[in-house]
């Protein structure tokens, strides 16, 4: 089976949906938990620019940190087998909740990674879970724009936006899909 390789140093989108159109999330502490896990695992070997968790699919944005070594495909897998065995003890189910075991792809340019920064954040509005992405809790809208400390490297992606002011104005400027295209969820 291949494994699928990630780089340190390097940009991707990471995502992934429930299989058959199940629910992923079936609510805020399924999310919550999630989000722990993540913390827990893909933390230390990454550096999260923008999320999002709806109730059948996810994204990730991440940089892989340049000193992270051994398998990096390996807390993913953690994470997802953790998220899996949790739910289905709590859904007194079994066998699998995720459609792919990890889905990535590298982002490998300034343009595209800053309009997918919007595309993370603008998805629960994309989606029509939400009339403005500030309201929903469970993407990275919220944590990019506070003050207080998140799991998202708002500093850095405050950074590429030049302000905060210009980085709200940017999460709300509509996504041009033209730019990636390529980098967008897929079945």
């Amino acid at each position: 089976m291949k494994t699928t390789l990630l780089e340190p140093g390097k940009y991707y989108h990471i995502y992934n949906r429930a299989k058959n159109g199940d629910p992923l999330f079936e609510n805020d502490q399924a999310c919550r938990f999630f989000l722990k896990l993540y913390q827990a695992h893909i933390c230390p070997i990454a550096e999260t620019f923008a999320y999002c968790l709806l109730s059948d699919h996810l994204h990730f944005l991440i940089r892989i940190r340049s000193d992270a070594d051994g398998s990096l495909y390996k807390p993913f897998a953690l994470l997802f087998n953790a998220y899996t065995k949790g739910y289905n003890r709590h859904m007194e189910k079994e066998g699998k909740v995720f459609k792919f075991k990890l889905k990535q792809k590298e982002i490998k340019s300034l343009a595209s990674f800053l309009e997918m920064i919007r595309y993370v954040n603008q998805n629960p509005w994309r989606h029509g879970v939400t009339e403005h992405p500030a309201e929903y809790r469970f993407s990275s809208f919220r944590a990019t724009m506070t003050t207080g400390p998140t799991m998202v490297a708002k500093e850095l992606v405050q950074g590429y936006f030049g302000s905060h002011e210009n980085l709200q104005a940017n999460l709300l400027t509509q996504v041009d899909e033209t730019v990636i295209r390529t980098l967008m969820l897929e079945d």
